[in-house]
């Protein structure tokens, strides 16, 4: 009865560990008595990859990885990635690992352009380990984020000295002001743009009179002989030239005679005894003029009954 009961609680171990042996195998996906297509990738670095983690391509899960092998002489880990069946690889294609939200590595195969071309199971293709992931990232991001914490802290200090400050709620008192004064403005403006509107019609139509008369005169211009007014001007001025020699030349000639005693003019302007005779002529003159004056009768005889003779 002992020996019964130790062989029952064996077999019932037993089946506990079978138990969860294919239960584990079950939740993994992983297929006991049948083999998928196994292709092979070689990886550097897996990033933490394990054994049953999920094979996907463009989202979607293909397969998982069977197993992982160390290549020491190449200092390479190769891959077995299990595919489902019905799914190929084109030639060309790659593998990287992706890790979700929650930093669950997977093996993330990108398929090749070429889908004329496949690839064999069993075939070889290469991989990499890929960009960081978002934790990883977050967590390189900590030391920074550790050094700014400071500054920030400084800078809300800053902005909160800012908000209490008595001058910025002046500022913004006199920023309303001012935006009120700009409407007021507008207003007035567009006001004046209402009220000029009715004349800026008549200010076009004179505009274009005003355009109108300027053409017109630029017409008449046009046909204005500019060559023959410019020679009529020159004869003129050559005239004119011509008049002033002819000037210039009788004004020495006059100058020449006034000079000259040769002349009477010439002898009157410059003969000293012109002069003397001339001034004593007209002092007897006036001498004359005073004696006819005084003494009339010695010039004129007047007799009602003729003249006597002495």
């Amino acid at each position: 009865m002992k020996y019964d009961k130790e062989i029952k609680i064996g077999i019932t171990a037993i089946v506990a560990v079978l138990i969860v042996y294919f239960g584990i195998i079950f939740l993994k996906g992983m297929k006991l008595f049948h083999t998928d297509n196994i292709y092979y990738v070689r990886m550097d670095n897996v990033n933490g990859l394990l054994v049953a983690g999920d094979v996907i391509s463009n989202g979607l899960k293909i397969g998982s990885v069977k197993s992982m092998d160390y290549n020491q002489a190449a200092q390479e880990i190769i891959v077995a990635a299990e595919v489902a069946d019905g799914f190929t690889l084109p030639v060309g294609s790659h593998a990287t690992i992706h890790k979700d939200m929650l930093g669950a590595p997977k093996l993330n195969i990108i398929l090749g352009r070429d889908q004329t071309a496949l690839l064999n199971p069993g075939d070889t293709i290469p991989g990499s380990s890929g960009g960081a992931d978002v934790l990883s990232a977050a967590g390189d991001m900590i030391p920074d984020i550790k050094a700014m914490i400071p500054k920030i802290d400084s800078l809300v200090s800053a902005l909160n000295r800012l908000a209490n400050d008595p001058a910025l709620a002046a500022s913004l008192r006199n920023v309303e002001t001012i935006t009120d004064e700009l409407q007021a403005s507008s207003k007035s403006l567009n006001q004046m743009m209402a009220s000029m509107s009715n004349s800026v019609p008549d200010m076009v139509t004179k505009a274009g009179k005003v355009l109108d008369d300027v053409r017109s005169t630029t017409s008449q211009l046009r046909q204005v002989n500019i060559t023959a007014l410019a020679e009529k001007a020159d004869a003129t001025l050559a005239a004119a030239g011509n008049a002033v020699t002819n000037l210039s030349d009788l004004t020495d000639t006059l100058s020449l005679k006034l000079n000259s005693r040769s002349s009477s003019i010439g002898r009157l302007m410059n003969d000293p005894s012109v002069y003397v005779h001339l001034d004593s002529t007209l002092s007897n003159a006036s001498r004359l003029m005073l004696d006819l004056r005084e003494n009339p009768k010695r010039y004129v005889h007047f007799s009602i009954f003729g003249r006597k003779d002495k």
